[in-house]
């Protein structure tokens, strides 16, 4: 390895300042804000509060911040407006002193829409806008980092396929951007392999991909969690994601293994990545579950080895 040891990042809403663990930017260092609804950046008091909230972290003791542009309502790629928007957020995150950028394709399709729909099309027209948005940027400091979702929606009735295997990254690779690179998710990489190895299993072929590979295209940034359940067409069953590792479908073992090649692969490319905590909380102004993955973080000793898990001001570091 080499590198710095990657910060651990607690997710926040970006237009609710409640949200803002004060005691994880304190000790920890990391934040990243997120805007879930694309219509949440439509006026201007709108982006005022944000970027008063942002600049909030930073007074409270973040030393690291990531943000995440919109998913819901937020096609960037077909929506000239929603484009826009991407590119003032982006501005923001540089103005602000952020690291980067977390984007989605934002590319919902329906299940009866599924079979037909063109894949490779589409891919390559969120490349095109991608390319299109890195050569806006110019000399902007700030990354993007292109999310992996899962081979299915949550719930069984949706799609948001384009970036799923490693192999999908590699017209984003081709691009040969500095700037550009992969938000690998961890959980959503636990649920598209665990997905597509069992249904490899019950067609007796071999598995398409193993649970280690990595995209071409650099890894600038990690969210890592883990989940419960299964989504699958005509299945009653829902997958749950955001769930501590502990208490995930997955082999906390499995999923260590996963978190630690992506950390390799990051730090290999030297300078530092971050690790997101995406847990579910059932409060999050009080945020235990998050804490509680910490914990399990610290006491594994790979992932201790390669993340600074050292909370600053806590007498037990």
């Amino acid at each position: 390895m080499s590198g710095a040891p990657a910060t651990l990042r607690l997710t926040f809403d970006g237009l609710r300042r409640s949200q803002i663990e004060t005691r994880w930017a304190r000790e920890l260092g990391g934040l990243e804000a997120y805007v879930f609804d694309g219509g949440d950046i439509a006026c201007e008091d709108q982006w005022r509060l944000l970027e008063k909230n942002l600049r909030h972290a930073f007074d409270v003791g973040a030393r690291r911040l990531t943000m995440h542009f919109p998913t819901e309502n937020a096609n960037w790629v077909a929506d000239p407006g929603v484009y826009d928007r991407l590119r003032r957020f982006c501005d923001l995150a540089a103005d602000v002193g952020a690291l980067g950028v977390v984007l989605h394709a934002n590319q919902f399709v329906s299940l009866a829409d599924w079979p037909t729909f063109d894949l490779p099309g589409t891919r390559a027209r969120v490349v095109e806008k991608v390319a299109e948005l890195d050569v806006y940027l110019g000399d902007s400091p700030i990354w993007i980092g292109i999310e992996n979702m899962p081979v299915i929606g949550a719930q069984g009735i949706d799609f948001d396929s384009v970036f799923v295997r490693p192999a999908d990254f590699a017209p984003l690779a081709e691009l040969g951007s500095q700037r550009v690179g992969v938000t690998w998710d961890v959980c959503h990489w636990a649920v598209s392999y665990s997905t597509l190895s069992a249904m490899a299993r019950l067609e007796q072929r071999a598995e398409p991909v193993g649970p280690f590979e990595l995209p071409a295209l650099p890894v600038k940034h990690l969210h890592f969690a883990s989940f419960s359940g299964h989504a699958m067409p005509t299945w009653p069953d829902q997958c749950l994601e955001g769930v501590p590792p502990q208490h995930g479908d997955i082999a906390p073992e499995l999923l260590a293994g996963m978190l630690a090649a992506a950390l390799d692969a990051a730090a290999a490319q030297g300078g530092e990545v971050g690790v997101v905590f995406e847990v579910q909380e059932d409060d999050y102004e009080d945020r235990k579950n998050c804490w509680a993955t910490y914990e399990w973080l610290a006491s594994v000793p790979e992932l201790a080895a390669r993340v600074d898990c050292t909370r600053r001001g806590d007498d037990r570091a």
